[in-house]
């Protein structure tokens, strides 16, 4: 526990370096022409900034900077609206352009698509059910993975260990980050999101949008999870190995549409992203010549405007020094909303209203288990922020140092060498010459940290005004830390309950399927035993029966006794199949050509079903690696369940096309029969549950071929609503080509030196 809670500490410390989240240097060119142009186009600006994620996180910090509330900037037209054109581009001329290097281990273009599709879904989802504005929905879509951007640009080295687990096992991303990392980018999104101002409805939908149901979530999450599953569905999935675990016609049904308008959207989504893309730069590669130009021009014009800034701050700065630093602390405490600002404000303040060369003030965490500080010096200020595990060879009594409580006559400081040796053996050549002192920070007769300082002169005696003051420091500091702790614990568990209902909802669907498949084993292996040596006695003595007797009658009664046990065997047989499937074998298989061969062999046994069977597929799709007769078995048994839906007469259609990214294949089998109502569709892949009435179909067919996808690392969705007919999607993942041999091509890449957070991540 001790040490999951260390990661997520060391995480949070990563993300307070972040101030600015990187932007694809084609979007970066194209944005750079427009900030730098002697005439600023407001229309075209906010374009681009609508189309990445990185920079409308940065417009909204400009406009929550200037002191505009944070529920007032729910769209980037209304960011634009607070701020104006001008000090939006000023404020993106500093854009951090991110390197190819970067790109490549991150797949950030792959994700910049996917935040594009899933926010232009969102907008089309929000105009159609009328109770979100679609600018709203365009911009929490748009902004709902931020903490995977930040990911590989923070924490690189970490971030690909977490891809490698997916591919290699297929492990949802969110679980794989959370055992990696300590925490997932749903979280590191929502810190990110609550550090930069933004409001607390964009910080749920981040937080919240793979969690639409939780009940703090809100409309805007849903429609933004709805968007998600559509961007994903048309191949624009962050990760090519990612499973659509939801249904998409219930989730858009939960929002007022159907699966149609939501594949629709999908489809519209796709026609356009491209042109829009290109629009912003985004297909453009600029070269570092094109680049610096640009960089030179936004460095000259940033220039400029610090001129103005500095003379401006020159006269603020007069005006502060003026003020009374340490009345105002009180006021700068209760506007840290962290430990660390806690710590650094407390340095801050000791240092500059009594003149010390050195103050280190530090926290001790609730469970002991860490100690968390910052050094600040007259020199550097603020220098250094420490976190330091607390080994379980240090006693409580060294931490807990015998200070003197607080008392109506102020105590003076003690020698910190005697008391605090645990700073002294691990930073004692950084802290200068001494001699140091030392005040604690007690809450209610609890010490929470202290302060060690040491004085310009080494020679001075503290005035007992001085030491009343830094009592009174200490404590102000003490409440301040203990009520931000307080804060984060309140976060935790807020996070913590949210994580333990998405687990809970994963765990009792597992258990239930789980069960149902153990009941199914246990049932089959059970009958396997105990009825079929019974049938095998009976099989036999009727056929012997049968072979000796003359009368037509009752050689036909025996011959019915000995196919009825015939079929009670396969039946057996046919449940011992599906509970223990056979492990697959993959090969490179056609898709094209598996979804002709199973058509054509269901041709041959219609005769004379008045069913048009059809296969449309697409001019050029990939080879998919699975079990063939698997994958063939499982197409059989859909179409299976096509054909007899449209018994009475009907159009059955297996469509094969590569998704948009090209990353996968779909087999899309659509038949126009009467469709089922939604208490069927909930059931269609339980095993044993059948729509037909009794003794037509064991309900089998569909959970078997559910399984074999699965199987065969597929996803397999079912859509259909009454009188509309049905159609069932599964898709598989394409076979990847082979990467290009560096020998051949004549270029390798040097391995680049790791920078220091990588190594410690």
């Amino acid at each position: 526990m001790a040490s999951s809670r260390l990661k997520q500490r060391k995480v949070e410390l990563l993300l307070e370096r972040i101030e600015h989240l990187p932007v694809p240097p084609g979007v970066a060119r194209h944005l750079l022409t427009l900030t730098t142009a002697d005439h600023l186009n407001a229309r075209e600006i906010q374009q681009v900034v609508e189309s990445d994620a990185s920079l409308a996180a940065r417009a909204i910090q400009l406009a929550a900077r200037a002191g505009h509330p944070p529920e007032a900037l729910t769209s980037i037209e209304a960011v634009f609206r607070a701020v104006g054109v001008d000090e939006i581009a000023a404020g993106l001329l500093s854009v951090n352009i991110l390197d190819g290097e970067t790109q490549r281990r991150g797949r950030l273009v792959r994700l910049w698509r996917h935040n594009l599709a899933t926010a232009m879904a969102a907008q089309v989802i929000a105009s159609r059910i009328g109770t979100v504005p679609p600018d709203d929905a365009l911009l929490a879509a748009l902004l709902h993975d931020i903490g995977l951007i930040a990911l590989p640009f923070l924490m690189p080295k970490a971030f690909s260990q977490v891809l490698e687990r997916v591919e290699a096992s297929g492990t949802d991303v969110l679980e794989a980050e959370r055992d990696l990392l300590g925490v997932d980018h749903a979280v590191i999104g929502k810190r990110l999101a609550q550090r930069w101002g933004f409001s607390e409805t964009l910080q749920n939908v981040i937080w919240l949008h793979h969690q639409p149901n939780v009940p703090s979530a809100g409309t805007l999450a849903q429609v933004t999870h709805l968007a998600d599953l559509i961007a994903c569905q048309e191949g624009f999935a962050y990760h090519p190995s990612l499973q659509i675990r939801d249904n998409t016609a219930e989730v858009a049904e939960r929002l007022g549409l159907s699966g149609i308008h939501a594949e629709q959207i999908g489809q519209q989504v796709a026609s356009v992203i491209d042109f829009n893309a290109r629009s912003v730069g985004m297909e453009d590669e600029p070269t570092p010549g094109q680049l610096y130009r640009l960089v030179v021009g936004a460095n000259s014009r940033l220039a400029s405007l610090y001129r103005a800034a500095a003379d401006h701050g020159r006269e603020l700065r007069a005006h502060a020094r003026r003020a009374d630093l340490l009345v105002h602390l009180n006021s700068r405490l209760a506007a840290c909303r962290s430990p660390r600002q806690v710590l650094e404000t407390v340095a801050e303040t000791v240092r500059e209203a009594l003149g010390m060369r050195l103050v280190v003030p530090y926290l001790l965490a609730r469970q002991f288990d860490y100690i968390e500080g910052v050094r600040c010096t007259e020199e550097e200020g603020v220098e250094q922020h420490f976190l330091y595990e607390v080994s379980q060879s240090e006693t409580l009594k060294t931490l807990l140092a015998d200070h003197p409580a607080p008392t109506a006559a102020p105590v003076a400081p003690m020698r910190a060498e005697r008391v605090e040796s645990w700073l002294f053996e691990r930073v004692g050549e950084q802290l200068g010459p001494g001699p140091f002192y030392t005040v604690p920070m007690v809450v209610e007769g609890v010490k929470v940290g202290g302060i060690v300082f040491a004085w310009k002169d080494a020679s001075h005696d503290p005035t007992p005004q001085e030491t009343a003051e830094l009592v009174a420091l200490a404590g102000m500091a003490g409440v301040a830390l203990k009520r931000a702790q307080a804060e984060a614990d309140l976060v935790g568990l807020s996070e913590e309950l949210a994580e333990v209902n998405r687990e809970l909802e994963v765990a009792q669907e597992a258990r239930l399927q789980q069960r149902n498949v153990a009941s199914l084993s246990e049932m089959a292996a059970g009958a396997a035993h105990e009825i079929n040596n019974p049938l095998a006695v009976i099989s036999g003595r009727a056929q012997q029966l049968a072979a000796k007797e003359k009368e037509a009658d009752r050689r036909e009664m025996l011959q019915t006794i000995i196919d009825h046990t015939t079929r009670i065997s396969d039946i057996i047989a046919e449940l011992h199949r599906f509970a223990r499937p056979p492990a697959p074998q993959f090969e490179t298989v056609d898709p094209v050509a598996l979804a002709r061969e199973v058509v054509a062999d269901f041709q041959g046994k219609l005769g004379d079903a008045p069913v048009a069977l059809s296969v449309e597929a697409h001019k050029t799709v990939p080879p998919i690696r699975v079990d063939r007769t698997q994958a063939g078995e499982a197409l059989q048994e859909v179409l299976q369940n096509a054909v007899e839906a449209c018994a009475e007469g009907g159009n059955v259609t297996v469509m094969v096309q590569p998704l948009a990214a090209e990353q996968a294949v779909r087999f899309a089998i659509v038949d126009d029969g009467p469709g089922m109502d939604p208490q069927i569709r909930a059931r269609a892949f339980d095993p044993f549950y059948s729509g037909y009435e009794a003794g037509r179909h064991r309900g089998l067919g569909l959970p078997r071929a559910f399984r074999a996808v699965q199987a065969n690392n597929g996803q397999m969705a079912l859509e259909s609503q009454p009188g509309r007919g049905t159609t069932v999607r599964i898709t598989f993942r394409a076979e990847e080509p082979p990467g290009p041999d560096p020998d051949v091509i004549g270029t390798k890449r040097e391995p680049r030196p790791l920078a220091d957070e990588e190594k410690g991540a």
